[in-house]
């Protein structure tokens, strides 16, 4: 009881994290699988479990509030039920991930459930704000976290706790060791699922030349993915650097973003608190109406509170934050915060709104890109990759790679566009941004080009027989098919599997779903069979 209930402690913290603050990023399947190992007490499971789900979930983002797979929830089920399982801690692995993906697709049917709740909570929020009153407002955004959680805390209960019966492991020692092994097999071609989707997303036709670099350097070069993470950044570089550099845009004086010269009324404190409010809180009201509308509105109210002392404006104020908001929380969102709180404290409320909708969208395109697509793939499968290896460097790396960058970039996006106001605008009109988002592509492309052969594992086990003629009489040797395969390209299966399924989902227009099932049926059938193997024997 004591661990089922711990579970859903995570499992509440984990929802919250990828709503509100993003600390650690523990709503990913290597933080949540890494941390439920441990509650558990089975600490490998949990790394070894959380890093295929993790380079499974490559790719697959929340954009638009659209559903996904819930691989949080499936990920510390899947561990749960793992944890109690019979056999050694590749069957464990096994079973874990057997349980954990059916079990995030099949959860993902409860998210539109939270979302849906929220979306009534929000118009009684909207006559809170008709009435000036800030504390319900706040109730209302604080509780509307609540069906979020527990469409994800209660399933993860209810299997922790049928985990910590026996009947999980009597049902599991029957299981042949042909699936066993096809499970294990299916293990480790899902991360091709992630890189296939994440190639889907990207400029392939232009940069797909700099996949080659990334691959030459583990295949033919040896060096390990930290080394061909560092040359990605080079060439990142350089492709900044030497960039053309497009000719300014002139303005006139019409059309210049004007400046405020209107008194500071805002004390830091006022900064300080809309600040907090939209670090801590910034989604967990997210719904389909509104979206991030009242966490907005949540964030802006001590400067409402502060700039418009009259009732009526105040309520005024409250309404016009409320209407319909949504951008990338971590690069978009603060920009966009800071630029209004200025312009409200200039006394131009409207242009506070149109900046708002100017912004918005183009932002949401350039953050999710360079947090989603791009930062956070190669932070994480960098992680599961040490991960993978039972090395818990993976994902402590991935944590503060993720904390404190973001904990920075947030704090000083905001402090900027405070300063700047009405002129961020201008500032991201003159192509920083477009730069900054052509390197990362650049780098994304060199280390996608490494890790495929180096997380994608699968060899081929089959063998045939060549006959040759030594001193005049006929030898027949049986020849290992990967060894002939090595001899042409090394890793050529990993390579060909990752293109394969990138095929399914360009060309043939594929769910990301049906892909992991046909994955997963496929890695079943050939491991059981025993044609392939993560791993070739061991050589002697």
């Amino acid at each position: 009881m004591l661990v089922a209930l711990a579970l859903t402690v995570w499992a509440v913290y984990c929802t919250y994290d990828g709503l509100g603050p993003f600390l650690i990023y523990a709503q990913r399947p290597l933080i949540a699988g890494s941390v439920a190992g441990l509650i558990t007490g089975n600490p490998l499971l949990g790394l070894l479990i959380g890093a295929t789900l993790e380079l499974a979930a490559l790719g697959v983002y929340t954009y638009g509030g659209a559903t996904i797979p819930d691989y949080q929830t499936g990920t510390i089920v899947g561990t749960a039920l793992a944890a109690s399982a019979a056999g050694g801690t590749s069957a464990q692995v096994a079973v874990g991930l057997g349980v954990g993906l059916p079990a995030a697709v099949l959860l993902s049917a409860l998210d539109p459930v939270g979302k849906m709740v929220t979306t009534g909570l929000v118009h009684r929020a909207d006559s809170y704000a008709a009435d000036g009153n800030a504390r319900g407002m706040a109730m209302i955004h604080w509780v509307s976290l609540i069906p979020w959680v527990a469409v994800r805390a209660i399933p993860t209960f209810l299997a922790a706790l049928a985990a910590s019966g026996g009947l999980v492991k009597d049902i599991t020692a029957n299981i042949p060791t042909g699936f066993v092994n096809g499970m294990t097999l299916a293990g480790s071609l899902l991360p091709a699922v992630g890189f296939a989707l994440l190639l889907g997303m990207m400029e392939l036709r232009k940069y797909w030349y700099l996949l080659l670099v990334g691959f030459v350097g583990f295949a033919y070069l040896h060096l390990p993915v930290l080394g061909v993470a560092l040359v990605g950044v080079a060439m990142a570089m350089l492709f900044v650097t030497f960039k053309r550099e497009e000719p300014a845009v002139v303005t006139t004086a019409a059309e210049s973003p004007e400046e405020s010269t209107v008194d500071p009324r805002l004390t830091k404190q006022d900064l300080r608190r809309a600040y907090r409010r939209y670090f801590w809180s910034s989604q967990i009201s997210w719904n389909y109406e509104r979206m991030q509308a009242l966490g907005f509105a949540y964030s802006m109210e001590p400067v409402l509170r502060r700039l418009y002392p009259d009732k009526a404006d105040y309520a005024a104020g409250l309404q016009r934050h409320m209407q319909f908001f949504n951008t990338s929380v971590l690069v978009g969102g603060p920009l966009i915060l800071g630029s209004t709180v200025a312009l409200e404290e200039a006394g131009t409320p409207t242009s506070a709104a149109s900046t708002k909708v100017a912004l918005m969208g183009p932002l949401a395109g350039i953050g999710d890109t360079l947090v989603f697509a791009l930062y956070n793939s190669i932070i994480f499968t960098m992680g599961a990759s040490w991960a993978l290896q039972g090395n818990w460097l993976g994902p402590v790396f991935a944590a503060v790679m993720v904390l404190v960058p973001y904990a920075l970039i947030r704090r000083w996006q905001f402090g900027f566009a405070y300063r700047e106001g009405k002129r961020l605008a201008g500032h991201l009109a003159a192509g920083a941004l477009a730069r900054v988002a052509q390197g990362a592509t650049v780098l994304g492309f060199v280390v996608l080009g490494g890790f495929i052969p180096s997380i994608v594992k699968v060899v081929t086990t089959l063998t045939y027989r060549q006959t040759t003629t030594v001193q005049g009489q006929a030898v027949t040797q049986a020849v290992a098919i990967q060894d002939r395969l090595d001899e042409l390209v090394p890793f050529l299966l990993p390579v060909l599997v990752t293109a394969g399924v990138y095929l399914l989902a360009a060309k043939a227009r594929m769910r990301p779903i049906w892909i992991i099932a046909v994955v997963m049926v496929v890695g079943v059938a050939l491991g059981w069979l025993g044609w392939f193997a993560p791993a070739g024997p061991a050589k002697s």
